[in-house]
């Protein structure tokens, strides 16, 4: 495999599983974990780990700035699909269609999901490009895992935290949808989604050695 054609093609896979990752956002699914129990996650989970390991590769063979490039664009691609998706829901619907409303309560996230969404998104893949980068700077180019595991990991974690209190406390307290949630009730629906997107980063390491190695090889 080309590394120019990599640019392209982790550019697409990261760009395509933030969208989907937001759309699928609508479904909440329901994992039950060791010692914790029941745990409710966006179905979008998934998605969002495939994200964050096609941003670690573009970072690793296209560097931090083509990387924090790409998470930019991300973003803005984000906001105007929210945008085309609430232009869809305004349009009159044909007659003969009766899935509206099921269409409308699907997609129409509250104000408050959507600018949670937007702004974690934002801060957690330039501090995954950031750490991944300084990692292996720091480790000269060794411990893939560490860079992978360590950049995830923490990226992870303030994707959850600043999603989360922002789009079930902070903004629903400041009126722009729902009723906000605080103390345990908040704190237990960060860890939980925590634990389930750390396991998913442990498990992407796999794909990132085997991607590498390819590319690797025959670059």
């Amino acid at each position: 495999m080309n590394i120019d054609d990599t640019k392209a093609i982790f550019t697409a896979i990261f760009a395509g599983s933030v969208v989907l990752a937001n759309v699928l956002a609508a479904k909440l699914t329901w994992l039950e974990l060791p010692l914790i129990g029941g745990v409710a996650i966006p179905a979008g989970f998934v998605a969002f780990g495939l994200a964050y390991l096609a941003s670690d590769l573009l970072v690793e063979y296209h560097g931090r700035e083509y990387a924090a490039a790409v998470v930019n664009g991300t973003v803005l691609t984000l906001v105007l699909s929210y945008a085309l998706v609430f232009m869809a829901i305004w349009m009159p619907a044909a007659p003969f269609f009766e899935g509206q409303d099921a269409f409308a309560q699907t997609l129409g996230d509250s104000a408050s999901i959507i600018l949670a969404s937007v702004v974690a998104l934002a801060l957690a893949q330039h501090l995954d490009v950031r750490l991944f980068s300084e990692i292996k700077q720091r480790t000269a180019g060794r411990y893939r895992w560490l860079r992978n595991c360590g950049s995830t990991a923490v990226s992870q974690g303030v994707d959850t935290v600043v999603f989360i209190t922002l789009g079930f406390a902070i903004f629903p307290a400041m009126g722009l949808g729902g009723d906000p949630q605080w103390g345990w009730a908040l704190a237990s629906i960060v860890l939980g989604q925590y634990i389930v997107k750390l396991l998913v980063a442990l498990i992407d390491t796999v794909p990132f050695y085997a991607v590498t190695e390819v590319v690797d090889r025959t670059a």
